[in-house]
């Protein structure tokens, strides 16, 4: 089939790897993004200013659109997040009455965040989720967020997570070291320094004196972090500040590590969890409505209900690392095969765009 599909999203490894995907599937891919990435031979990209203030976005936009569509009459746009990416291509189709199928990814944070801000920022996300002819959440939490912000007007909403691309060896899974392992960004959403205090108490206590902290990724508080650590004596050898990873480094940490650790204060269904839980880590994860979906607490994994109680949550997971945890790694890894792989995932997408 000749086919082409226009995404629309942020410079990102999460817009990467979609892309990627895609690309295998697609014959043509075109990518509309803040900063040029070289994915894929059949991928081209284009770059946009997409902030409120670039009051020129949506021609800009509807320029590349028109150049496309005049190519391809059946043309799918995907946009990922309902936030300025949304609105302004949204705005561009609707300006230049282009014919397209807008297929609409939510992420988290433009859904469960960005409306709360203020009135304009709900509005306008309430605009684009109105506006796409199918709206996608990556949990069961978050669609129930969209339906209340667009209860005023039906949509079609489809609960598709973006899935784990493959599973690893079964050995994987058990070659653990006394590792914890944390790779959200070092933004206060996070609560990193949550992490690194807790650490620190556990590493006080004699049977858990010779674990490693590991943080990747950076952020706007990776300073601060690192002269958290510092103040609380934390030795240099303790903990590790590997900055941003690579998929396959992600992947060698996530061997070693026993457990995975996050805790923001709101989000949605976390690929990085499902990774996690695909290479046998224990997951301790704050008490949120889209980790309840993947986690028991004290069966599964360990869920925070509270930062302060974060040194005893440790515990009990670590606890779980010496309890029948060749099971709990096996029933984490069957899960993530029945409801979260990519092959799946893309598949529901393609059949968004050509149904």
């Amino acid at each position: 089939m000749n086919s082409q599909v226009i995404v629309v999203g942020s410079h990102s490894i999460h817009t990467h790897r979609f892309v990627l995907g895609l690309s295998k599937r697609i014959d043509k891919v075109i990518l509309i993004s803040n900063k040029d990435v070289q994915i894929a031979n059949n991928v081209s990209c284009h770059i946009i200013n997409f902030s409120l203030k670039n009051l020129f976005a949506a021609r800009q936009i509807g320029k590349i659109l028109r150049h496309y569509g005049a190519q391809n009459d059946a043309m799918v746009v995907h946009i990922h997040q309902a936030n300025s990416y949304a609105y302004h291509t949204i705005r561009a189709i609707r300006k230049y009455k282009i014919a397209a199928r807008i297929i609409l990814t939510t992420w988290g944070s433009d859904v469960l965040i960005l409306p709360h801000k203020n009135w304009l920022m709900h509005k306008m996300v309430c605009y684009n989720l109105k506006h796409a002819h199918v709206v996608t959440s990556d949990s069961l939490y978050m669609s129930s967020q969209i339906l209340q912000l667009v209860k005023d007007k039906p949509i079609d909403l489809r609960t598709i997570n973006f899935g784990v691309a493959m599973l690893p060896e079964l050995q994987q899974c058990t070659a653990k070291k006394n590792i914890i392992f944390s790779n959200r960004l070092h933004k206060p959403l996070y609560r990193i320094d949550k992490i690194i205090c807790a650490f620190a108490k556990l590493r006080q206590i004699a049977r858990f004196a010779d674990y490693t902290l590991v943080v990747a990724a950076t952020g706007s508080d990776t300073i601060k972090l690192q002269q958290l650590a510092t103040r609380l004596n934390i030795p240099a050898q303790a903990i590790i500040f590997t900055g941003m990873l690579g998929y396959d480094e992600m992947c060698n940490w996530y061997t070693v590590s026993k457990l995975f650790v996050s805790i923001p204060t709101s989000d949605a269904c976390s690929l990085s969890l499902l990774e996690a839980m695909s290479y046998g880590c224990i997951p301790v994860l704050a008490n949120l409505p889209a980790n309840l979906e993947w986690v028991i607490d004290g069966i599964n994994g360990i869920i925070n209900q509270h930062v302060d109680y974060l040194l005893e949550d440790f515990i009990r997971a670590l606890d779980l690392t010496t309890n029948k945890v060749s099971e709990l790694q096996s029933f984490n890894r069957q899960l993530v095969a029945a409801k979260a792989m990519t092959d799946n995932s893309l598949n529901k997408f393609m059949q968004l765009y050509f149904m």
